[in-house]
């Protein structure tokens, strides 16, 4: 009798507030929620790697601004079509299952990329079509991470359980374009896509060891067309959510493809290799790490919702004076400091969105907030079309310069995002 009182004693202890107890804590009473970090760390760095890697690749072999953005575009373009359908299979299906396939999916494609650079076949309009079919994995990769959260930890935690989430997405930035960076220089390209699909093997490992959610998935009904647009109607009825959404479309939009013409920054304007280039990923990922974890140790920060203003435009400053800096050592420091905020900003909005949605909604809700960044593409393209006509740097200093006015405008017309 003494043990159970002793057994229910710990889990009274479990369910006690990450906030007070602390984030290693936390991560201690929480192992499933540890395994799925571990998978994150694993399948993010992964995907970092690739990103630097496919950059890299269509430049050497086109020299072309222009297929960069492009290649963005064919990777990101599936967000935007498949988000809603990813959504509602998110909810109505077993998490897990979805997780492990499409795990096995990004795993192939990784390999595949491996193989072709390696047997020196790889074409340009092959890039395309990979990391087209990468992309419509991804596409429910993403969503579903971040939709197991709240599952496996208590209510109570839920906010510094996505602040944690968000803190290993965001230092995979500094693990996986740091790898890719060194990888490319030492082992070469083809190498370096077989490093990430050992990662994403990895991943798909820590996945198996997730608990199942068959038991809870959605079983609402309806016609087909009202299932897939529930999270549309969720949306439409909450002012907050409609807020929380148009926000996070300036820095995704006009902002976050500085990412995928980095490495015409490095090489072009600051006269840096892939090393060169590794670095400077790095250092956004550390800002990133910084910011998300600043976010996760201030739970005031946290529900301050005026915070996602300033770090929102804080983002868009730094990457423009990133832009125009020709000093490498100054560009590393405000590479960092637009990571710091560009976390913050996405640790208080992702949080915000998902305290305020039901758990059997979240997928579908979830795959809305995801549509924005599959406008991420057509930034990309934009960019890049643009890149091409006045110059890289000219480009982006106008981007952010839009991104600015946008959130002074969003500011202005959603009072509730002001408290």
């Amino acid at each position: 009798m003494s043990q159970l009182k002793e057994a229910e004693h710990r889990s009274s202890h479990a369910v006690v507030s990450a906030e007070e107890r602390g984030m290693m804590e936390a991560l201690r009473a929480y192992p499933a929620f540890r395994m799925l970090l571990i998978g994150t760390l694993a399948t993010n760095s992964a995907f970092w790697m690739y990103q630097v890697a496919v950059g890299w690749l269509a430049l050497e072999l086109t020299d072309s601004p222009l297929f960069v953005g492009l290649a963005g575009f064919a990777s990101g373009i599936p967000m935007l079509i498949f988000s809603l359908p990813a959504g509602v299979i998110i909810d109505r299906y077993d998490r897990r299952v979805v997780l492990l396939i499409a795990q096995c999916g990004v795993m192939l494609i990784s390999g595949v990329f491996a193989l072709m650079v390696g047997l020196d076949i790889i074409r340009p309009w092959s890039i395309l079509v990979l990391v087209a079919v990468y992309g419509t994995i991804m596409t429910f990769i993403f969503p579903v991470r971040t939709a197991m959260v709240p599952s496996l930890v208590d209510r109570q935690d839920i906010a510094i359980g996505v602040a944690l989430n968000s803190a290993v997405q965001n230092a995979t930035r500094v693990v996986g374009p740091s790898l890719a960076g060194v990888s490319i220089a030492l082992i070469g390209e083809a190498e370096t896509f077989a490093v990430a699909a050992a990662m994403q093997a990895l991943a798909l490992v820590a996945t198996w060891r997730l608990p199942s959610n068959a038991a809870e998935a959605s079983r609402q009904g309806g016609t087909r067309w009202e299932v897939l647009t529930l999270g549309f109607r969720i949306v439409a009825g909450s002012p907050f959510l409609i807020a929380l959404i148009v926000l996070s479309l300036a820095p995704t939009v006009l902002v976050m493809p500085y990412i995928n013409l980095m490495p015409i920054f490095a090489r072009d304007e600051l006269g840096l290799g892939s090393t060169g280039l590794g670095v400077l990923l790095a250092s956004t990922g550390l800002g990133t790490v910084a910011g998300a974890l600043s976010v996760a140790h201030s739970p005031g920060l946290r529900r301050r919702r005026a915070a996602q203003l300033v770090t929102a435009a804080g983002f868009a400053v730094g990457v423009l004076a990133f832009a125009v800096t020709p000093n490498v050592p100054l560009a590393a420091v405000l590479l960092f400091g637009a990571g710091w905020m560009s976390a913050a900003f996405l640790a208080i909005n992702q949080t915000a969105l998902q305290l305020s949605v039901d758990d059997d909604v979240r997928g579908r809700v979830l795959s809305i907030y995801l549509l924005t960044w599959g406008m991420l593409p057509v930034g990309q393209l934009a960019l890049g079309a643009l890149a091409d006509a006045v110059g890289t740097p000219l480009a982006m200093t106008a981007s952010c310069l839009a991104a600015i006015a946008c959130i002074a405008v969003i500011a202005w017309r959603f009072p509730s995002l002001r408290t």
